[in-house]
């Protein structure tokens, strides 16, 4: 494999490496800042929520109070004149002082008079006897004075077929706050549908009562166990809803709901989004990275890497150690170029002076050649001569001896 699809090859496996690495980064941070944003905006609605709840605590204590606090009531707890009915309990002061009925208790405990209205039908209407019933097995509870400015403000679930209310308890006293305590006025509204709508609207929330006292299903039967460690949950419903489970308890302290405050997901939803451009940002500017990269790699090193290669194989093909390099920069790689440069110059001076050595040593090679011919030739012819010298002797011997 080339060095440089090598070098592209560990090139994007490093930044494949690091845009994950940062991808992840920034998804845990990111989302989880949006997450504790998003709880802490969903606590923020819980509280709204809570708050509209205790205003409406508050405002029918306050009505309670004046209505209890007054010469006119406390007469009329014991006389029940039909002026104070006529004057007082008709259905437009109802309407106008936004409460659906009023009872009113004598000292003995008795219901000395009720009166209730239903807006929505807008006529008079009567209230169940179950709720009746629910006050006398707690008179304690709702009789009991422990002080002139004593009052009571909450819901109460009386039973799990009837709508819930909210009432507001207050002994009856003198305008001037004095007693002795004539009995208890009892006043409320219901908190039906149209109610619960009415507390959405003004907190621009989705708010749902799940009565304790009814089948829960799973889901909110581990709420509900939940919110008995702490006083919120906070669960994700789906990709554009999440809710905010309180328990909700009754004048008594008693817990009687989970109420859901849900809310849209826009705050997570705009991190997600946030996340997915940073992503998308983080790869476009590693690619653009990339590329860079790559471009100056293959200008400044491979490409003079391929160059020294081809240069080198031309040396080797056509023998000419007198090829120059061009030398370019003054980096690693033209210090190689320039050693290589060094070696070639000094490898030709190395072959001239091996050719100047083998020519000089072929000549002299050559006049040994001729130092052969002319001396062992000659010792050849002498050594012949005296072969035929010593032929003539024995020849010329013989002959005398004849």
């Amino acid at each position: 494999m080339k060095l440089r699809t090598k070098s592209i090859i560990v090139i994007c496996m490093g930044f494949s490496i690091l845009s994950f690495v940062l991808s992840m980064t920034l998804n845990t941070i990111i989302s989880g800042s949006y997450s504790d944003l998003e709880s802490n905006t969903v606590s923020e609605h819980v509280g709204r929520v809570l708050n509209q709840f205790s205003q409406e605590n508050n405002n029918l204590a306050a009505i309670a109070y004046d209505w209890s606090v007054w010469d006119d009531t406390y007469y009329f707890i014991n006389d029940t004149n039909e002026e104070y009915i006529q004057w007082n309990l008709q259905y437009g002061i109802f309407y106008d002082i936004d409460i659906n009925f009023m009872l009113f208790y004598n000292n003995s405990d008795a219901l000395v008079f009720s009166k209730a209205f239903d807006f929505n039908k807008g006529n008079e209407t009567l209230l169940p006897d179950s709720l009746y019933t629910y006050i006398n097995e707690n008179k304690k509870s709702f009789f009991y004075h422990p002080a002139l400015n004593f009052s009571q403000s909450g819901i109460i679930a009386y039973n799990k077929n009837e709508t819930p209310l909210i009432i507001s308890t207050n002994p009856i006293l003198h305008t001037n706050n004095e007693g002795p305590v004539q009995g208890t006025l009892i006043i409320g509204r219901f908190l039906d549908n149209d109610r619960i709508t009415s507390i959405a609207n003004i907190t621009q929330l989705s708010i749902t009562m799940h009565p304790l006292s009814s089948q829960l299903s799973t889901d909110l039967k581990n709420t509900s166990s939940y919110i008995q460690e702490k006083p919120l949950f906070i669960q994700p419903i789906n990709s554009t809803y999440i809710a905010g489970y309180v328990k909700v308890d009754d004048i008594f302290g008693n817990p009687v709901f989970i109420m859901e405050i849900g809310s849209n997901r826009d705050i997570y939803n705009q991190g997600l989004n946030m996340i997915q451009h940073l992503i998308i940002s983080l790869f476009i500017t590693v690619a653009v990275l990339l590329i860079i990269v790559v471009i100056v790699l293959d200008r400044f090193v491979t490409s003079r890497l391929t160059y020294l290669s081809k240069s080198l194989n031309e040396i080797k093909n056509y023998n000419d150690l007198s090829k120059h390099l061009d030398v370019k920069g003054n980096d690693e790689i033209a210090l190689l170029e320039k050693n290589i440069q060094n070696m070639l110059t000094s490898l030709q001076k190395t072959w001239a002076m091996k050719d100047s050595a083998e020519s000089s040593l072929q000549k002299k090679i050559d006049e040994l050649e001729r130092f052969k011919t002319i001396t062992v030739d000659r010792e050849l012819k002498m050594i012949d001569l005296k072969k035929q010298i010593e032929d003539l002797k024995i020849k010329t011997g013989a002959e005398r001896m004849q």
